[in-house]
């Protein structure tokens, strides 16, 4: 909590101090405290992001892209940062960052990365805290690099509280996925969403509008739903993507539900809030993941309903009206 508190307060300090000069660390350092008994692996490791993080903040102090040549990375984790570079930039404002490592199913990972966020072609009264998980290799080599859920988020669900899935290892693949899949909306990779989605995928979202007040809608709101398929709802998500400058996506709310019948099939409900400069929402997005096949999972079912039914009169969704899996057969 000590930590927590004194990265909140260093944060507020140079969000009010509002300059370019000197916002991000000239030079970052990560140290793994945990996790991690091999110190040549550990030096690597630590090496690696540290290089990353600093060169990510001299291109956001220089105003230019980052030079990735060179660094401990794949080729996959280079693109994954040069994406989301495209619309937000980053930066790095503690000069030492410790964490420790967690072991995955291939490898490891550093999470609780401290960064702020820029859109591109905004000012800085629009940067915005976040925080970062890089996946390695066994050998220590990056491989993947995310923004993350919160960490008090990632703990409920690693305790098993909010999730009825005793398996350690899927409740950590599946949280990689909600990780890579928010923050493909960040980088704008239709690319890993026209992989991720099924070919039968069902999309539903929902807007609310006026009606006339009765016993059913007290309100006079309601929300009607419109249906698309994969490749409808990739075509409309590809023209919001041209038309906005930046997408940033955050999730503050999760829980995850095993099919009652089905090994390998979870429902996982999201709270969501999407900004894109010229629009904001919050809501709740329910999807059906399917992990038969472990190294390419589906997302069979995905919608997105809005928070309020009417929000200046405060009235919510009604809780049980929020989907789940027992809303659609599968």
């Amino acid at each position: 909590m000590k930590r927590f508190v004194m990265t909140t307060v260093v944060l507020l300090l140079m969000l009010l101090a509002g300059t370019t000069q000197g916002r991000a660390a000239d030079h970052v350092r990560l140290t793994i405290n945990d996790g991690l008994a091999d110190m040549t692996l550990k030096a690597k490791m630590e090496n690696a992001v540290s290089e990353l993080l600093t060169e990510l903040n001299y291109a956001a102090e220089q105003n230019r892209k980052p030079r990735l040549n060179g660094l401990a990375m794949t080729e996959q984790a280079k693109s994954d940062v040069m994406r989301l570079w495209d619309n937000v930039h980053l930066y790095c404002f503690e000069p030492e960052v410790v964490q420790k490592c967690l072991t995955t199913m291939h490898g490891y990972q550093v999470r609780g990365l401290p960064v702020v966020m820029i859109p591109v072609g905004e000012d800085e009264s629009k940067q915005e805290y976040q925080e970062v998980v890089v996946s390695f290799s066994k050998k220590g080599e990056m491989e993947s690099f995310f923004l993350t859920i919160a960490m008090h988020l990632y703990q409920e669900v690693m305790k098993n509280s909010g999730t009825e899935i005793g398996d350690i290892r899927r409740r950590m693949q599946i949280l990689d996925y909600v990780e890579h899949f928010r923050t493909s909306y960040n980088q704008k990779d239709l690319g890993f969403l026209r992989q991720v989605f099924s070919d039968d995928a069902l999309i539903i979202t929902g807007r609310v509008i006026k009606t006339q007040k009765s016993e059913v809608f007290p309100s006079g709101n309601k929300i009607i739903y419109k249906e698309y398929n994969k490749s409808n709802y990739l075509s409309h998500l590809s023209q919001v993507f041209r038309n906005n400058r930046y997408i940033k996506v955050n999730f503050d709310g999760i829980s995850i539900v095993h099919h009652p019948t089905k090994a390998n099939v979870y429902g996982v409900t999201l709270h969501q809030s999407w900004n894109s400069g010229r629009y904001h929402d919050e809501g709740y997005v329910f999807m059906i993941w399917d992990f038969n096949d472990e190294q390419a999972p589906k997302i069979h079912v995905r919608t997105w309903q809005p928070d309020y039914l009417d929000e200046a009169k405060g009235q919510r969704l009604p809780e049980d009206e929020i989907f789940t899996l027992g809303d659609f057969i599968y």
